[in-house]
């Protein structure tokens, strides 16, 4: 298993150094709204972009240009088939003969090789190269280079191998000092820079502004965790929660949606300003449900990711497979999903106990996601490293203990924001997943 994480860990790194090996650059185009392809980097999903995307929105970028690519990012040349028919289906859906591609970290490497190639590289009009390892050269053929943003933190240790700026030659390059791997596709100012680089215009609101009417549309799309498997089938039922409790205001279900063929779901017509816990239940026979809470929305979002745990015989299964089925303990996991959290800077708790200490949030790691539940079945909350996602970027895994042999309300806070859960059964009830 050691050898099948330390190939999983080599992926990751393989996919964030991909380069190719031409030069020369395409004339600015005046074409405006084309479609924007989001593609997200390893073991992430579109929802990285769902700030970005919302921003688009808020700022007259047509909504129904707007795509995220999904791919499994354990297996890059089956992803370059599949975005190659994907860029295909987007085109002729909207009529358009070019797109505009945006990648973060291994969607950087992604995003080369995609364009590598004459003739795909003449699909793409421009491209925004995201927290992404140094690249010689733009996107593209000899004979065709692809206008670039490129933007990079010094911030960014994922990335970050030498005091040599992370400039592309004849890019637009953007260099930040603090932004970490994350912020660099999620921030206000990267967006900012994309979205002028795209229209030729600067926005005029830099965050979604909270809707006037009551009454919202959330609605989604249903993957598996690390992989991207659309889990046709699935239903996504959606109850509706007291904000200080974290309990449900009734027992029945608001709405359950069963899961498209392409993976989405919804939309689904929700009150703004209230709480929403959105719970997973996949098609196949005897996996576990997921638990999502999530702060209020106060706008349409459609962008909202479920994800369910991945399958025994994928390596993100495996990393997985250490998660209790236990009926008397939770298993609980929280997701950072605009940032990484960095002792000194961000300040995330488990009903009072820090966990962005000096030990669990290295600015070296850029953890996102902690997995916390009892590993070694004692009961007691030991806060040692849980050695499963020990080899792993971006995710933490700490013994914590959370009884469930009684219905209790549990409290996590990331810089200043609150959440409020219940210590579900793990085995009968499923997992809770946290969203900030």
């Amino acid at each position: 298993m050691k050898q099948a994480f330390t190939s999983l860990l080599t992926l990751s790194f393989l996919f964030l150094g991909l380069v190719s090996k031409t030069h020369a650059q395409v004339d600015k185009t005046t074409e405006s709204h084309l479609p924007i392809i989001f593609i997200h980097g390893f073991l992430a999903s579109g929802d990285t972009y769902e700030k970005q995307a919302l921003r688009f929105v808020a700022n007259g970028y047509s909504q129904d240009r707007i795509f995220t690519f999904d791919w499994n990012s354990l297996s890059r040349q089956e992803s370059i088939i599949s975005l190659t028919d994907f860029v295909a289906e987007i085109l002729t859906k909207t009529g358009a003969s070019k797109v505009y591609l945006v990648g973060h970290s291994a969607g950087t490497g992604l995003s080369y090789s995609f364009m590598a190639d004459s003739s795909r590289a003449a699909l793409v009009e421009a491209y925004v190269n995201l927290a992404g390892r140094r690249m010689i050269q733009l996107p593209g053929t000899e004979s065709h280079r692809i206008r670039t943003l490129n933007i990079y933190s010094d911030g960014d240790l994922i990335v970050k191998g030498s005091d040599i700026p992370n400039d592309i030659p004849q890019s637009q390059n953007l260099r930040f000092n603090e932004h970490d791997h994350y912020q660099v596709a999620t921030s206000q100012e990267s967006f900012a820079a994309m979205f002028e680089f795209f229209t030729g215009e600067k926005p005029s609101v830099l965050d979604v502004p909270i809707a006037k009417k009551e009454q919202i549309q959330l609605s989604g799309k249903v993957v598996s965790l690390g992989e991207n498997h659309v889990q046709e089938g699935a239903q996504v039922a959606i109850f509706s929660l007291k904000t200080n409790s974290g309990e449900r205001q009734m027992e029945t279900a608001e709405v359950i949606f069963t899961v498209d063929e392409n993976g989405k779901w919804g939309p689904f017509t929700a009150k703004k300003g209230v709480a929403y816990e959105f719970v997973v239940s996949p098609a196949e026979k005897g996996s576990r449900s997921i638990h999502y809470y999530r702060a209020p929305f106060y706008a349409d979002n459609p962008f909202i990711y479920l994800r369910t745990l991945p399958g025994q015989g994928s390596m993100a299964g495996m990393m997985l497979s250490g998660i209790p089925k236990d009926d008397g303990q939770a298993a609980v996991a929280i997701f950072a999903s605009q940032q990484a959290v960095i002792h000194g800077r961000d300040n995330l708790k488990i009903n009072g106990i820090e966990l962005s200490t000096a030990q669990w949030a290295k600015p070296e790691s850029s953890n996102i996601a902690w997995f916390l539940y009892d590993a070694n079945n004692n009961q007691e909350s030991d806060f040692t490293p849980i050695s499963t996602f020990a080899m792993m970027p971006f995710l933490m895994g700490i013994d914590v203990y959370f009884p469930s042999k009684s219905e209790k309300t549990q409290r996590a806070e990331l810089n200043g924001q609150t959440l409020h859960f219940l210590n579900r059964k793990s085995e009968s009830e499923g997992i809770v997943v946290l969203v900030f």
